[in-house]
């Protein structure tokens, strides 16, 4: 195997690892966090799907990732103004 693959996989598993992370930054009772989470969940699956189709060779992972990372960044500003209020 090539060195440039090993590094892939090794992203992918600090990707997931990250991903554990964030979910339990979001389990904790404050909204913030949840939100906090949630996003860093959703930016961590993106990365690892982009890694994991150039690893595949499946193209349209790359149009996956960059939907879940629009959506979730427009889901984010609408969650935070949807919780914040007047503020």
């Amino acid at each position: 195997m090539e060195i440039l693959i090993i590094s892939k996989y090794f992203v992918v598993i600090a990707l997931i690892i990250m991903m554990f992370a964030a979910l339990r930054v979001g389990a904790y009772r404050n909204t913030s966090n949840a939100l906090l989470g949630s996003s860093v969940a959703v930016v961590a699956f993106a990365v690892a799907l982009l890694f994991i189709g150039e690893i595949n060779y499946i193209e349209f992972f790359r149009d996956i990732s960059v939907a879940l990372i629009l959506f979730g960044f427009v889901g984010t500003v609408v969650f935070a103004i949807t919780m914040g209020g007047d503020n």
